[in-house]
């Protein structure tokens, strides 16, 4: 009886992970949007950047050195087509996905 016992609770087991896999692969979709949902309308500054950490204001044109103003702007821009542009990285060096990435 013991046998029988642990065979049950393990297909329940068993079910349960294939119910929530299910569940996951078919409204997966709407799931994330929901969440986007809940994001939109949370009162937190979650996807702001403290002041802190913001990025430096870029210099204005006139507090550039008289060389770089100098600089033709026909050769800079060639070179600025060629390179590829840099994927943003986190703080520990992983990659961050942009919205762009995803299908859909």
């Amino acid at each position: 009886m013991k046998v029988f016992a642990a065979v049950v609770k393990v297909l329940a087991a068993l079910a349960a992970v294939a119910g929530a896999v299910y569940a996951i692969a078919t409204y997966g979709d709407k799931i994330v949007a929901w969440a986007k949902n809940l994001m939109a309308k949370c009162p937190c500054s979650c996807t702001q950047v403290p002041a802190e950490e913001a990025p430096a204001e870029e210099p204005t044109p006139a507090e550039e050195p008289e060389a770089a103003q100098e600089a033709p702007v026909e050769e800079a821009a060639p070179a600025e087509e060629a390179a590829p542009a840099e994927e943003p990285v986190s703080e520990d060096g992983v990659p961050v996905a942009d919205e762009d990435d995803f299908e859909g």
